[in-house]
């Protein structure tokens, strides 16, 4: 795919169309899911992830295969529209569920007392992650949650490698000790 990719990026480079749809077909959704999990707002999230595609492709002209994969290269920039969304509307981020960001798995195996358990632990996970700082809370998601890359998410946070793995460290660490202080067990997690 990656090569495949940058031939899509050279062709979108020239001016090619379908090579441009291509680029924002095949990242869309993940765009839009990371500015919906960020604002809580489907609306404002479609109008993130709108901007984000509008400058990148602007400045696509600029864009290096080598300095981040194209995938990071959104990313920071939905992440910069995202800081200047709060910022002019003066206000923290929403906290949000943990499933209304990632697509939901349905078990069908468990019973109906069984999920409502499970779905009430991933609320209050997703609550205590909320009490992580900013830069925590965002390893946690862009590690934990979506499974990006140790180097792919110091590029999107602009950090080194060593400082995302010790910040992931401490953030994990944090979490640990808010779901001791919150009585949720290794056990009793796991089954959300």
């Amino acid at each position: 795919m990656p090569d495949d990719e940058n031939l899509m990026i050279a062709k979108a480079k020239d001016g090619d169309r379908t090579a441009l749809n291509a680029l924002v077909v095949s990242h869309w959704p993940y765009v839009y899911r990371l500015a919906l999990a960020k604002t809580g707002n489907p609306d404002d999230a479609q109008e993130i992830a709108q901007d984000a595609f509008l400058r990148a492709l602007a400045a696509l002209p600029r864009y290096k295969e080598m300095s981040a994969t194209f995938k990071t290269y959104l990313s920071r920039i939905a992440l910069n529209l995202i800081t200047d969304y709060y910022r002019k509307r003066g206000r923290a981020p929403q906290v949000v569920d943990i499933d209304e960001y990632n697509a939901p798995i349905i078990d069908t195996g468990s019973r109906p007392d069984e999920a409502v358990i499970s779905t009430e632990r991933r609320q209050e996970v997703a609550k205590l992650l909320a009490l992580l700082p900013n830069e925590q809370r965002q390893v946690i998601e862009l590690r934990i949650i979506q499974g990006v890359a140790v180097a792919d998410a110091a590029r999107i946070m602009g950090k080194s490698g060593a400082a995302v793995k010790m910040l992931q460290q401490r953030a994990l660490k944090r979490l640990k000790d808010l779901f001791a202080e919150n009585g949720i067990t290794g056990g009793e997690a796991g089954a959300g």
